[in-house]
Parts: structure tokens; sequence; C-alpha cells
């Protein structure tokens, strides 16, 4: 049986994840309109499409914030401290597990995240560029960083999907968003290289990162290419690359 303790700073990441979960659905929920006119017709705002989220909404992050005060109350806090601490210096995943994760993370990221909000030609950088090495590679100690890194890189990207913060970003700027992904393809490769000088077999794994940023590059041009400018395709998201080969299109053409 779990002590108490224990249960009392689950129960705080639990009440976390609760309360983002609220406001997202707060904030999808006020995309909805309260009230609105049909055919002449004023509808209220207690039948609007919107009432029940909000409800469910509000209830979750008061229900969070309840749990979250009884869990720190209750030495919650002291709890967390001690898990953390217990996982330091050892494996959360095994090696399995994190080739799982090497699949998994990134193509939910890419067709969840990445493709709605960043520009389509550094969203599939940004998965090939992860996706191939990580791979190619053959390197357990190597992978394990990468997906660690990577998922961090798009738990970032997911909380600004989340919480509209990148169409505000894009606002100030109208490419901040792809301007984050590519330094995080930057500061992707930059751990790439350096966990690769560190390896025993850094010459072999030098000439396979060479060949995988080949594929990891170019690939995403012929397709911006073909679908765009040949099959007149639109991409999901055309940013700051897109746009780009857009000029030198109508330029050249």
């Amino acid at each position: 049986m779990i002590h108490d303790s224990k249960l009392r700073g689950k129960d705080i990441v639990t009440s976390i994840l609760f309360f983002i979960l609220g406001v997202y659905i707060l904030i999808e929920a006020f995309q909805m309109p309260l009230k609105d006119t049909y055919a002449g017709v004023v509808s209220k705002w207690y039948v609007s499409p919107a009432l029940l989220p909000i409800i469910i909404g509000v209830s979750m992050i008061l229900i969070a914030v309840v749990i979250l005060l009884h869990a720190v109350k209750n030495g919650g806090v002291q709890a967390l401290k001690e898990s953390f601490a217990a996982l330091r210096g050892s494996k959360v995943l095994s090696d399995g597990n994190i080739r799982y994760a090497a699949v998994l993370i990134p193509l939910l990221s890419l067709v969840y995240i990445n493709l709605r909000i960043v520009d389509f030609y550094l969203a599939i950088v940004l998965y090939l560029g992860f996706t191939i090495p990580v791979f190619y590679l053959e390197s357990d100690s190597i992978r394990r960083k990468a997906v660690y890194f990577y998922f961090f890189e798009m738990l970032i990207l997911l909380v600004l999907r989340i919480t509209k913060l990148s169409v505000v970003l894009d606002r100030v700027f109208y490419y901040f968003v792809d301007s984050i992904a590519l330094i995080m393809i930057i500061l992707l490769l930059v751990l790439f290289i350096r966990e690769i000088k560190k390896s025993e077999q850094r010459e072999l794994y030098r000439q396979k990162f060479r060949q995988a940023m080949v594929m990891s590059w170019v690939t995403p041009l012929f397709i911006v290419i073909i679908f765009r400018y040949m099959l007149r395709v639109p991409l999901p998201k055309e940013g700051a690359v897109v746009n780009l080969f857009s000029m030198i299109y109508y330029l050249v053409r």
C-alpha cells in the first residue's frame, strides 16, 4: 500500500494536469458564440454550446486547486521532492521504450502540433532531423538524450498551441513561431554533433550524420516543390520558408 504522503505528492502532479486541461477547455469554449442571431431570432446565452464546456472547465480548475491545496497542506511537496530525488541518476525508461518514444513523440507532434503552427518545410525538417539520425546512428545513449531533448522542445510547442500563444507571437512578428522552430532545429543539431564527438565511433557517426542531414533538408524541399508549385496543393502552414520559396518561384517564373 502506498503511503499517504506519497499519494499527496502524486496529487500535486494530478492537480497540475487537471488545471492545464481545464484552462484548455475554457480557451476552446470561449471561441464558441455565447449568443448569436439565427434567422432574425436572438439565441440566449443559456442555450449556447459553450455553456457546458465552460462549466466543465471551471469545475476542473476548482477541483485542481482544491486537490493542490490539500496535497501541499499534507506534505505533498516533500513527497514530490523525494520522488524526483529517487529518479535522479536512474533511467526512467528502458532502451526499448525509448525506441517507441522516438517513433511516437515526433509523429504525434508533427500531426497534432507542428503542421498547425510551424512552416511546413521547417516542420518536416524538425521531424526528419530527429527521426533519421536518432535511428541511423544506432547509439542507445545518443538516442536517449535526443529523445529527452526533443520531448522538451515539443512540449514548448504544445504549450504555444494550446494556449494560443503561437497566434499572439505571430502577430508581434509574423514568423515568430517559425523562428522558434528554427532555433530548435539548430539546438538539436548541436546536441547530435556534441554527442558524436564524445563517441568512440565518431568518424562513422559523422559520416552517417552528414547523410542524415542531407536527407532531412533535401527531402522536404522536393515535397514543397512537388505539392505546392506543381500540383498546386495548399500546404497546412505556409510560413517563412515556403513564402520565401514562393517569392523565388514567382520571380523566376
